[in-house]
């Protein structure tokens, strides 16, 4: 097979395969809406505005629970804290057979996933 060949089979077959949006999934904790893409007029975070603008923004997202660790496991796992069980800030999330956390389910997706700090 020529250069040529395997260029022209390669785009055919990319043409093919289904096409999945990209996706970037920002979690900050205490952040609060205190951004200028939400409003604010005294920050001043022109790299987040810039994804904000191409990006999906929730107005209605609200906090699961008072504490970090419980809301970020129930992000994480799509589930309440009462379900989880992490109630506090010192338990750990303990999903049973057959949950996935967010970033699990995008690798079993086949995304390449990438996480940072306390995600």
């Amino acid at each position: 097979m020529t250069r040529r060949q395997f260029l022209a089979a390669s785009a055919a077959l990319a043409a093919q395969q289904p096409q999945r949006p990209n996706v970037l999934f920002l979690v900050v904790d205490d952040l609060d809406c205190r951004l200028p893409s939400y409003g604010d007029k005294i920050a001043k975070t022109p790299n987040i505005d810039r994804i904000a603008a191409r990006g999906v923004r929730f107005d209605r997202a609200y906090c699961q629970f008072p504490l970090c660790n419980p809301t970020r496991s129930s992000v994480l796992s799509g589930r309440y804290p009462t379900t989880t069980g992490v109630l506090d800030n010192n338990t750990w999330l303990v999903l049973e057979d057959g949950m996935l956390t967010l970033p699990r389910y995008f690798e079993k997706q086949g995304y390449n996933v990438a996480t940072h700090g306390k995600i």
